[in-house]
This record gives C-alpha cells, structure tokens and sequence, in this order.
C-alpha cells in the first residue's frame, strides 16, 4: 500500500500531498486511523487554527475526526483524483484513487465527498474565496 506519500509547497494551496509512485485507478493508498472529538469539543476545536484539519464524524452528533497520517492533508478540488471513505466502527479513513494518478501529481479530494461537486461551504464558512481547480 505504500506510494512513498510526501508533502511539498503547492502555490495558492500551501501543503500538498503528492506520491512518487504509480497509484492504480481503486487502488487504497492510505488507511489513516482518526481522533474522534466529542461534541462537547466541538465549538473549541472548529474556533482553533485546527479547524481547517477536521472532518465530521458524526455531523448529527457534533462529532469530529481528526485523519492522521497524511489524511487531514490532502487538498480539495472539485474534479478529485481520489476520494475517501470513512470507517466509523474501526475509526479510520480510507483513500483510494478515482482514477490512475502519476508519480509527482498532487493527490486531491473532494471535502463534500463526491467528485465533480461544488463544495464552496467549506471555503465560504471560513472566508476563502472559492475557485475552482
């Protein structure tokens, strides 16, 4: 499973993770596990320069995660070349590859969860302005 995962400065974006490997279309890349922040939490860790870094958990309990690992890393784009799913039982996060991505091509997911869908929430709850990659 390991594509020898590393970070480098992308332009506009700041951290990036990118492979040195071939990573086949479905292939996982990385299982990262996840800290599981209570709801109680939740108010001091989306106030905390952590914010950017969380996922929801468990959105109608108010519950976040926070992927170790490269997981909390990875950049958005609307059309992601990979995509991930979460395992809440075994508290971890999957990421796999929607399609064949090159060695030194920035690995992108989609933070609404599907690919080829508009997630400006995210930038807009947090005053980026939204474009488009």
């Amino acid at each position: 499973m390991s594509k020898q995962l590393y970070i480098k400065n992308v332009k506009g974006k700041g951290r990036g993770v990118f492979c040195k490997q071939t990573i086949a279309k479905d292939e996982i890349f990385e299982i990262a596990p996840v800290i599981v922040l209570p709801a109680q939490d939740y108010n001091t860790a989306t106030a905390s320069a952590l914010c950017d870094y969380f996922f929801n958990f468990n959105k109608e309990e108010g519950t976040l995660a926070l992927a170790l690992g490269f997981g909390s890393l990875y950049n958005h784009a609307v059309h992601s070349n990979a995509a991930y799913s979460l395992d809440r039982e075994n508290k971890t996060m999957q990421y796999y590859a929607l399609e064949e991505i090159k060695p030194g091509t920035e690995i992108c997911i989609n933070y609404g969860g599907e690919s080829g869908k508009e997630y400006k929430e995210w930038f807009e709850s947090r005053n980026i302005i939204f474009k488009e990659n």
